[in-house]
């Protein structure tokens, strides 16, 4: 099952670069926890499929206007580790100072009957990350 796991991942990382949230509630069980860092705008611990939606509008309020097509394509590298899948990824976005960011991030997945029961993100560096969103307008 651990091939299907990958999988179900990888058209999750599809669904988030075409912001289809439709798509994420099929991937998502409704028990659902993930967890962002706590002092990003949208970080915390989120619950269930409303939880799901707040983290992906905060995200998506945080970054849209910052990401231009290319931006949003992650570089996504998927490594299958049985119920958990890892991925390594890229933050990217340009910013209205005329400032880029591209930054790596790792997140992991555990899945149950394959979808998502828990997702957790790391980025490599918050600090510059949140140095990059206080300097936009």
């Amino acid at each position: 099952m651990t091939a299907e796991n990958v999988e179900v991942i990888r058209r999750l990382f599809r669904a988030v670069e075409a912001r289809d949230i439709e798509a994420m509630y099929e991937i998502y069980a409704p028990d659902v926890v993930v967890r962002e860092a706590p002092s990003l705008p949208y970080g915390g611990k989120y619950r269930g499929h409303a939880g799901i939606l707040a983290h992906g509008r905060g995200y998506v309020e945080t970054w849209d206007h910052l990401q231009n097509d290319e931006d949003r394509q992650l570089d996504a590298e998927f490594i299958d580790a049985g119920d958990r899948v890892f991925v390594c990824w890229r933050q990217r976005a340009h910013g209205l100072d005329g400032t880029s960011l591209d930054l790596p991030a790792i997140s992991i997945y555990e899945l149950r009957d394959l979808r998502v029961v828990e997702s957790t993100m790391h980025h490599l560096d918050t600090a510059a990350l949140l140095a990059f969103l206080g300097r936009q307008p």
